[in-house]
């Protein structure tokens, strides 16, 4: 019985040390009346922190381009296209900051934590400095992100095996050392002496290293 008990503690132990957390916030303040962002994945292999995605800005870019080709103004467009809700909080600092008498050039000189966004801005300003039809470097743009989005998706393909193997290899000692302290009544006498509980305190300890440790491998490959 208390085997039993320390194989499940272990167990916890193990399950909460590996249970991912939220990605962190932006630190970009948002608007009040902002509908929230999308919340960070959860799941057993969790995605790095991407405050803006790629594909979301492309379409922002599209529909700018499209207002901008139907006759409007830059600016008119940056008030009228809905923005994604992961940049919102950056568009709605521009568009006060035109509310405000800013010139579209000083408007446009605002930092964000995504390539992504900041790629589309450095477009937009570029257009804004030099003159000229916006649409078309727009459309340039929303391209080259959706370019972006692809290649992210195709390397998170890729991966995927290397994630279900990280999964199988950190869940099945646990599910044997569990299996093995219902079953086996020597399993259970080693795991109580001071031996066996060494072995798996640093059992475990190396799985977690080698779970953090794969998956950061894996998330350098997926960035």
């Amino acid at each position: 019985m208390i085997a039993a008990w320390c194989g499940g503690l272990t167990v916890l132990a193990l399950a909460a040390a590996l249970r991912p957390r939220p990605a962190a916030r932006s630190v970009v303040p948002r608007s009040r009346d902002a509908p929230p962002g999308r919340q960070p994945g959860h799941g057993w292999w969790p995605r790095r922190r991407r405050d803006v995605d790629a594909a979301e800005v492309a379409t922002w870019c599209e529909g700018l381009a499209r207002v901008v080709r139907g006759g409007s103004t830059l600016i008119a467009a940056l008030r009228s296209v809905e923005p994604p809700a992961s940049c919102r909080s950056v568009v709605d600092d521009i568009v006060l900051a035109l509310d405000r008498g800013a010139r579209l050039t000083d408007a446009l000189t605002v930092s964000s934590t995504s390539p992504h966004l900041n790629l589309a801005i450095t477009v937009a300003r570029a257009c804004a400095v030099n003159g000229g039809p916006p649409a078309e470097p727009l459309d340039r743009a929303a391209a080259t992100l959706r370019s972006r989005a692809a290649d992210a998706a195709e390397r998170r393909t890729q991966s995927a095996q290397a994630r279900l193997s990280a999964v199988v290899m950190t869940v099945l000692p646990i599910a044997m050392l569990t299996l093995l302290l219902a079953t086996s009544a020597p399993t259970r006498a080693a795991a109580v002496s001071g031996p066996g509980l060494a072995a798996i305190a640093i059992g475990g300890a190396l799985n977690i290293a080698g779970w953090r440790w794969m998956r950061r491998i894996v998330a350098q490959v997926e960035s």
